[in-house]
């Protein structure tokens, strides 16, 4: 079992507990332009990993947070982990459903069944 560990500068709060089998990542406060770097930092090592995102402490993401959210989950794919929204605040789950980042992130992992491939 592995024991929380929180990081961050004021403002953004990100706390890890390591499982083992999977990674759950917590953060609270505000996800923007200037906090965005950060959380980036901690998410990057967890690419190959199965990692869950608690996001219910979030009181705001802007557009870097969202691009940050996207960008790893499509590294942590690449590398063969997973990535996937456990929990949003009412405020950042609106602006994720929004944006479709929310379907993006609650999927299962692995290739889209054949019906949901695009036909070429």
């Amino acid at each position: 079992m592995g024991t929380p560990s929180p990081t961050g500068p004021p403002g953004l709060q990100v706390q890890v507990v390591d499982a083992g089998a999977s990674v759950l990542v917590r953060v609270g406060g505000e996800l923007d332009i200037g906090t965005a770097p950060r959380l980036q930092s901690v998410l990057a090592p967890l690419a190959g990993r199965r990692c869950e995102l608690d996001l219910q402490h979030l009181t705001f993401i802007d557009s870097s947070g969202v691009n940050l959210l996207t960008l790893h989950h499509r590294h942590t794919t690449q590398a063969g982990g997973h990535l996937r929204l456990v929990a949003a605040s009412p405020a950042v789950r609106r602006i994720l459903d929004i944006t479709h980042v929310t379907d993006l992130l609650t999927g299962e992992p692995g290739p889209p069944p054949p019906g949901d491939r695009p036909a070429l």
